[in-house]
């Protein structure tokens, strides 16, 4: 698809970091730690989604305010890839300082296939892929209108739909509820690796970091999120993929 980006991981010895659902927000501490995390790790950075709290489209005063970190990504563009989530898409502002995004990523490292993906649209929320669906349709129309009456229209919109599906999955009260989703999002993503002929698939969305051994022998992984607190990430080092956390505050 349009949105599905590959490469050929030739560099072996290359380490590749996924982080996802950190969900910034203004005047978010975690901002610095993220560009620490940026700055610190050598080898390639996957951003899985959720990395903002909410931004759609363009917005130019969420360009301002996270200057520091679009800093950051500018001049680490090389090895950077954004995978979008359910609350951060369109974001046509990362075309413009050149890393790449895509609803999905693919890669092969060692003959082995690897999947990244933000996985809301396995997570079996009706409401949900109904949602992405749409709002993916209308990207031409994030790049021709920067009018800011747009952007926080949008943005208002984004907000009402992400928190209608994200606030019923993962407010603590409902550990069932992300849980059914986490099920969800293994069970489909097991279907797409057997119909696609993937390894590893490596999810964020449902803040449930794990790694996961299907009967098939395929590796079912899942970034986690930062909290106050704790952040956990992925790290795929000679085709091994390991879970790692670090305290944050």
């Amino acid at each position: 698809s349009a949105n599905m980006l590959e490469f050929n991981n030739n560099n072996k010895k290359e380490k590749i970091y996924v982080v996802s659902d950190i969900h910034l927000k203004q005047q978010d501490q975690r901002e610095k730690k993220l560009i620490e995390f940026i700055q610190a790790k050598k080898g390639k950075i996957i951003l899985l989604g959720d990395i903002f709290d909410i931004w759609i489209g363009q917005n130019k005063f969420y360009q301002k305010i996270f200057r520091e970190l679009i800093d950051t990504l500018s001049k680490n563009k090389e090895r950077i890839f954004y995978i979008e989530g359910n609350h951060d898409f369109n974001l046509v502002w990362l075309d413009d300082i050149g890393i790449s995004r895509g609803t999905e990523l693919q890669i092969k490292i060692n003959g082995k296939t690897f999947l990244f993906s933000h996985g809301d649209m396995l997570s079996g929320e009706f409401f949900h892929n109904i949602y992405r669906k749409i709002v993916l349709k209308t990207e031409p129309v994030f790049q021709k209108i920067t009018n800011s009456y747009f952007d926080k229209a949008v943005n208002k919109i984004g907000e009402v739909l992400a928190n209608l599906s994200h606030q019923k999955n993962m407010s603590p009260k409902v550990k069932g509820k992300r849980t059914k989703i986490f099920k969800n999002m293994i069970k489909n993503a097991e279907e797409i690796a057997k119909e696609r002929s993937i390894d590893f698939v490596i999810l964020g969305h449902c803040h449930i970091p794990s790694i996961v051994k299907t009967k098939d022998g395929k590796i079912i992984a899942n970034s986690g999120f930062w909290g106050k607190d704790v952040g956990t990430y992925i790290k795929i080092e000679d085709g091994e993929i390991k879970l790692r956390s670090f305290k944050i505050s």
